[in-house]
């Protein structure tokens, strides 16, 4: 009989790592951004769509050196505690675990949402809007408990279901975006709105699902413990699977703004509504007689938020993983069953999401205040990638990010601005569930005579209040004005978050990850 196995197995090869970046990128979010996208900015959406995927491959550069140097699974965690000690390695694992969680449930409740439009019976009127019924929610938690079931089953089953659903999550939407744009045309559609109207833009990239939808390339970094020449590999997979998903999200949000009818623009994009009970693609499909595109977009609205979330709560198990082999979660989180699947932290991911379901939240409810959380738990890789070139100059680096002492910095700003973006209180919310946890945990190392590591991870808190203040202060959003503060207070705290950083990296963060072949 074999024995349970104490570290992860690399079994990922260059494909399969694309391919979860595409999957993790192409979710839910292709049936609902580009409605929310054009409401914001109308015609300019195409821009905020190139805007976003710059802020987003600038992070991923940022990460695929980092990826490269600390090629382990869960490594949002061990990054920040590698270069700024165990506070702001709590702060940034936690950031990423807790908005990892909340993405299988939100996936799951697209799925039904969808398919409600057949099976009106999966939700009912909750008052201001549908919400899932007693039925839909026992279905959503069923397909939450099989989804942890595939997981539990190892990587390389995760892998083969990854590697066959992302294929038809590649040819729907082009399929879709190509047939709406021919059948419908309306190409006048393009000159309407105000392109030029900076706040539009800004709004789409922060709370119309642009930056949530693209911001799935650090799944590869998630999973990098079980890559195979994970210093090659990783950034790799980041770059193809981030620029593939960046121009079917175009080609799409292209099609969506041709495809609605001129009728529905009378009050301007603002004010778009589409009502068919199964989501603004398939109300638009239903206006044109295309039933055949309908029923495609009902089974891929299983199937792709399906990857998307199965995947997820795969990555928020392994950041749980690394959290807890780090001391910063319970060491149950880091048990590992005879799979090489962490399974207590597996298993808590499920737990946490069906209670979750419970509270009934919405797809257009919390995309801002996933993508305000997401970017804060990415905001210190700019931070952390020029302290660890001063703490690690001689480890090599399969890719070394070109003028790095400039594009960090940059990067940094852009953040900032993507948070703030989200909206005033979806920065409240993300602020408070970090902030708040992450004093619990200071306290709790103190009374234990831990070293916590406080004074290189305070600039967090610094941050994070003066970013809060900004968006309480600083003006309308996507205003000049509010721009330049936030990118003068950026660049103001960015260096003081470099010179925090401990002396030499930390000790506690060097946890060994010798994998088998």
């Amino acid at each position: 009989m074999s024995s349970t196995p104490e570290t992860l197995r690399r079994s990922l090869g260059l494909r399969s790592l694309t391919l979860a970046v595409i999957t993790s990128t192409i979710g839910s979010g292709w049936l609902f951004a580009p409605l929310y996208a054009a409401r914001f900015a109308g015609p300019a959406s195409l821009l905020a769509w190139l805007a976003g995927g710059v802020m987003a491959f600038a992070l991923a550069l940022v990460f695929a050196e980092l990826g490269s140097l600390v090629p382990s699974s869960g490594a949002l965690a061990q990054i920040p505690l590698l270069s700024h000690g165990r506070w702001a390695g709590f702060i940034g694992g936690w950031c990423a675990w807790i908005a990892y969680l909340t993405l299988p449930t939100i996936e799951v409740l697209a799925m039904v949402e969808y398919v409600a439009s057949s099976l009106p019976w999966l939700t009912a009127d909750g008052g201001q809007g549908q919400v899932l019924s007693a039925a839909g929610l026992g279905i959503a938690g069923v397909l939450l408990v099989l989804m942890a079931w595939v997981n539990l089953a190892g990587i390389t089953w995760l892998a083969r279901w990854i590697d066959g659903l992302t294929s038809w999550k590649l040819v729907v939407p082009l399929l879709v975006s190509l047939s709406l744009m021919l059948a419908a045309g309306h190409w006048s559609n393009l000159s309407s709105g105000d392109p030029s109207q900076l706040k539009g833009l800004v709004s789409a990239i922060g709370g119309g699902g642009i930056l949530f939808s693209l911001l799935g390339f650090r799944t590869a970094m998630d999973l990098a413990g079980e890559a195979r020449n994970p210093q090659r590999n990783v950034p790799l997979a980041m770059a193809l699977g981030l620029g593939l998903s960046l121009g079917i999200y175009l080609l799409l949000q292209l099609s969506f703004l041709v495809a609605v009818p001129p009728e529905a623009l009378q009050k301007g994009w603002s004010a778009l509504t589409l009502t068919a009970h199964g989501g603004p693609l398939v109300a638009i499909a239903m206006g044109l007689g295309m039933g055949w595109v309908v029923v495609l977009l009902l089974s891929d609205a299983v199937i792709s938020p399906g990857a998307t979330a199965m995947t997820y709560m795969g990555v928020s198990a392994r950041v749980a993983w690394m959290m807890g082999r780090l001391g910063l979660l319970p060491a149950a989180m880091a048990r590992l069953n005879r799979q090489a699947v962490p399974a207590v932290a597996l298993l808590w991911s499920l737990l946490i999401g069906v209670v979750m379901l419970l509270g009934g939240p919405s797809w257009q409810r919390v995309v801002s205040f996933l993508t305000a959380t997401l970017v804060l738990a990415l905001a210190v890789g700019p931070v952390s990638l020029l302290a660890l070139r001063r703490q690690l100059p001689q480890t090599p680096r399969a890719f070394r990010l070109p003028w790095a002492p400039v594009l960090c910095p940059l990067t940094f700003v852009a953040a900032s601005w993507a948070v703030v973006w989200c909206g005033r209180s979806a920065l409240e919310g993300a602020v408070t569930l970090v902030v708040v946890p992450s004093l619990l945990f200071g306290l709790l190392q103190r009374q234990r005579g831990a070293d916590l590591d406080a004074a290189a991870g305070c600039w967090w808190f610094l941050y994070l209040g003066g970013l809060l203040l900004l968006a309480e202060l600083g003006g309308t959003t996507g205003e000049p004005g509010q721009l330049l503060l936030v990118a003068a207070f950026a660049l103001a705290i960015f260096p003081l978050a470099v010179r925090s950083r401990l002396p030499r990296a930390s000790d506690a963060a060097q946890v060994a990850v010798d994998v088998r072949p």
